[in-house]
């Protein structure tokens, strides 16, 4: 083998080696260091002969500007070693110490960044938790979990949101459904004694017996049995969406639904009902009230849009995926932000929600999920505003 040979032979080894070294820290400052070793001993290719070194340069402290402090939300931070294979941060605005996934959807958890794509994508595809804890390889509470703690994380990202234009509000009525709230710790394979545990379907006063999912309510029509929730969605199509009462939906109820969330120059789009229209004057807005039996539209103003969301709710309340009336609102955040992602790709929305992070806001643990509360606003001492 002659000297040019070897020489080319050392440059392919060498290239080979800059590959490996990809991920490692300060790989520009090391690549710089091999470099001038070569030129100093004379090894670099004639000119004309050169081989392009695939290596990954950084450009200044990119690690550092990618991240954001999880408490304050300071871009102002330096690197401060590792811990358990993660890097971490100190903040040097609030002195906060963090890792990579701190305040984002994976904190806390050992899975691998594959489980949680396959999870994502899972959610946004729509499937059911069975079928996602197949997927993930992962038991049925935690792919619940997991669910759960994703909506959590996007309903801290719209917490605050004031809708703004023409503004489409609105109600439903569900059926009350406690699944999961009563002999829980069963699905964890968890043994104890329930016999000194009141249901909450009893404890709240909404029946005496179980009501298996999916069969009709003892009482026809609305009554209090039902949940009123309201929906508002804007022309940019943020959605405001929670449970107001039992019953009848009420003035009252839409005031803790939606005081302070709508912009004083908007216009609201109602049905005719008493406690739609005394919200609307008494906050204030221009309103047009829309008698649902005779008309559809008033000119350019209609209820179509909150409409369709509600029919996509539905479909899912009275399906095998229905969910516990406590986390009602949590759904129904999720349901907005897919509307309101929905020009989206998957891989763009799934690379949102992984990156998603909302400083001072954590992300909910599994002790927090397990002991949700149904609303106050459904406990029998908030009846006076139905």
């Amino acid at each position: 083998m002659s000297d040019k040979e070897k020489e080319q032979k050392a440059l392919e080894i060498y290239q080979q080696l800059i590959r490996s070294l990809e991920g490692v820290t300060d790989i520009s400052e090391i690549v710089s260091i091999v470099n001038n070793l070569i030129e100093e001993n004379g090894l670099s290719p004639a000119k004309g002969d050169k081989i392009p070194i695939a290596a990954k340069r950084k450009h200044g402290n990119s690690d550092s500007t990618a991240v954001v402090c999880p408490s304050c939300g300071s871009t102002h931070i330096v690197k401060n070693g590792s811990a358990h294979g993660k890097r971490r941060f100190r903040c040097n605005e609030c002195r906060f110490y963090f890792c990579t996934t701190s305040g984002k959807l994976t904190e806390g958890s050992s899975a691998s960044e594959k489980t949680w794509n396959v999870f994502i994508e899972g959610m946004l595809s729509d499937d059911t938790l069975p079928v996602l804890a197949d997927k993930c390889h992962i038991s049925l509470s935690t792919a619940h979990a997991w669910r759960m703690k994703l909506f959590s994380q996007v309903g801290n990202s719209v917490e605050g949101k004031i809708l703004k234009g023409v503004i489409q509000e609105d109600e439903f009525y569900l059926s009350a459904s406690f699944k999961g709230n009563w002999k829980s710790t069963l699905n964890l394979g968890i043994e104890k004694d329930y016999s000194h545990i009141v249901p909450d379907y009893q404890k709240y006063g909404f029946r005496d017996q179980p009501h298996e999912r999916g069969s009709q309510d003892s009482k026809r029509g609305l009554s209090k049995d039902k949940v009123c929730v309201a929906t508002a969605i804007d022309e940019s199509r943020n959605i405001i969406g929670k449970p107001i009462g039992r019953g009848n939906v009420s003035s009252k109820g839409l005031s803790y639904a939606f005081t302070g969330k709508m912009d004083h120059g908007s216009i609201l789009v109602i049905d005719k009902s008493k406690g739609g229209i005394t919200f609307a004057r008494a906050s204030g807005l221009a309103h047009f009230a829309l008698d649902s039996k005779k008309e559809s539209r008033k000119g350019t103003y209609n209820l179509q849009l909150v409409n369709a969301l509600h029919s996509v709710i539905a479909e899912k309340t009275h399906s095998r995926s229905c969910f516990a009336t406590k986390n009602a609102e949590a759904y129904i955040t999720w349901e907005a932000w897919k509307l309101v992602n929905r020009r989206k790709s998957i891989d763009e929305k799934k690379n949102i929600l992984k990156a998603l992070l909302i400083p001072g806001k954590k992300t909910a643990t599994n002790h927090q999920i397990r002991h949700t509360q149904l609303p106050s606003i459904l406990h029998p001492i908030a009846n006076h505003l139905v």
